[in-house]
């Protein structure tokens, strides 16, 4: 499918709606056979992983969240181990797992259809299919999976909440954006990033009536939760933070992110990060989010919107503000950079790993937004044999790779069942926290 768009004329939208049906049910299937394979021999763990289940075991047990130690569980926010604490057995965070990859899946395929031209919509799904960094973050017992799925529901919701001025979708959004900081401290620098980007170039929008109460209170409400629970877990332990390591650290980890949303777009191997210097890797990052920014001429119009390329938004018979795709391509573009910018600087004064690993790890809750953010910025003045290329290269690349590492996740030895069990009929529990 290439990225020239036909007309809504020539081709009924009845018979767009099936079309794009089909594509989403097959790349759906596609994505629930890659993560079957990989996680077939179960769900793998690492240290964190370990802590996420000892918690939600002492949860179960005692109604507290400890580590192993018996000091109060802070290292990660509360709400993955609370939600493992019902899955009752590996077997049922699988199927959470399973659950996140699909429904984030639809999410991001919905918002790009709303986004992109037909012929680019068409092609996002498949791409989200094959998307590694989702296949390797769902194989683990990590909370990422569930992260996806929380940023990829409250895109849709703040979405729609800019595009009908219905404050049931500020709600939704709202109550969305307190769970993210809650599930992954990263949810916190995704709001920012979120706000940042909706002001950027679109501030004047925000001035009348107020308009921007909305979106300041959204904004306040979505991060207590997170700020709560910094808080306590400053004030629960010693601190996590420590002497700056020094700039070297900033630049090492920029060029990590550099590097990772680069293989993610072309077929580089793991070895590939040692072929240019870290200044080199960090200047790919800084020009490929030059390239993804929103700039409303490049923004393709789509003939079949549901709401034109700009509208009036209005709420109680009174606008709230002048919507367009712009609008929220910017809210995707602050997200990604703003999350990565403050992790690539959070590995210098706190405990964060670094490395193309724990990189990929990180930004996984970004592959979505990313290429939707890639199919938007592509030229639409390329000719169609070029455009078919680009897309047969993008899918080629993507299955070598999500094959590749579909193989390698099902090698990784996985968690014992013993790790985490529910409740024995006389009641008495077994597994890590009786270990």
């Amino acid at each position: 499918m290439a990225f020239a768009d036909s007309p809504v004329s020539a081709a009924p939208a009845r018979r767009y709606q099936l079309l794009f049906a089909g594509i989403l049910v097959m790349a759906g299937l596609l994505q629930l056979a890659l993560y079957g394979y990989a996680t077939m021999p179960g769900l793998a763990g690492t240290s964190d992983s370990r802590l996420y289940l000892h918690a939600a075991q002492t949860l179960r047990d005692t109604g507290q969240l400890l580590n192993p130690d018996g000091t109060p569980y802070r290292y990660w926010p509360p709400l993955y181990p609370v939600l493992l604490r019902y899955c009752g057995s590996l077997a049922g965070i699988r199927v959470l797992h399973g659950s996140c990859l699909l429904g984030s899946l639809m999410l991001w395929s919905w918002l790009g259809r709303q986004l992109l031209p037909t012929g680019r919509a068409l092609v996002l799904p498949v791409l989200l299919a094959l998307s590694t960094p989702w296949l390797l973050v769902s194989k683990f017992v990590w909370s990422e999976s569930l992260f996806i799925l929380l940023f990829a529901t409250y895109s849709v919701a703040l979405f729609q909440w800019l595009r009908t001025g219905r404050w049931m979708w500020w709600l939704a959004a709202t109550i969305t954006g307190f769970l993210m900081p809650l599930e992954r401290t990263l949810g916190l620098f995704l709001l920012a990033g979120a706000g940042v980007g909706l002001v950027l170039g679109e501030w004047r929008h925000w001035l009348p009536n107020r308009r921007w109460l909305g979106l300041g209170l959204h904004l306040l409400l979505s991060t207590a939760g997170g700020v709560w629970w910094q808080w306590y877990a400053l004030h629960a332990g010693p601190s996590r933070y420590h002497p700056s390591r020094g700039w070297s650290q900033l630049l090492s980890s920029g060029a990590d992110y550099g590097f990772v949303l680069g293989r993610w777009l072309l077929l580089l191997p793991a070895s590939g990060r040692a072929l240019l210097p870290d200044g080199l890797w960090a200047a790919v990052l800084l020009a490929l989010f030059w390239w993804l920014w929103p700039r409303p001429s490049a923004v393709p119009q789509r003939e079949a919107s549901p709401v034109g390329f700009t509208a009036v938004v209005t709420s109680a018979s009174r606008p709230l503000l002048i919507f367009s795709r712009t609008i929220v391509l910017r809210m995707l573009w602050g997200a990604c950079a703003m999350l990565v910018l403050l992790v690539a600087a959070l590995t210098v004064f706190a405990q964060s790993a670094a490395g193309i690993h724990d990189a990929e790890r990180y930004a996984s809750v970004l592959a979505g937004p990313i290429l939707l953010l890639v199919l938007a910025a592509w030229p639409a003045q390329l000719p169609r044999w070029l455009n078919m290329v680009a897309v047969a290269t993008m899918l080629v690349f993507a299955v070598v790779r999500v094959g590749h590492v579909a193989r390698d996740l099902r090698r990784v030895p996985p968690l014992a069942l013993t790790s985490f069990l529910g409740p024995e009929p006389d009641g008495q529990h077994v597994g890590a926290a009786s270990e």
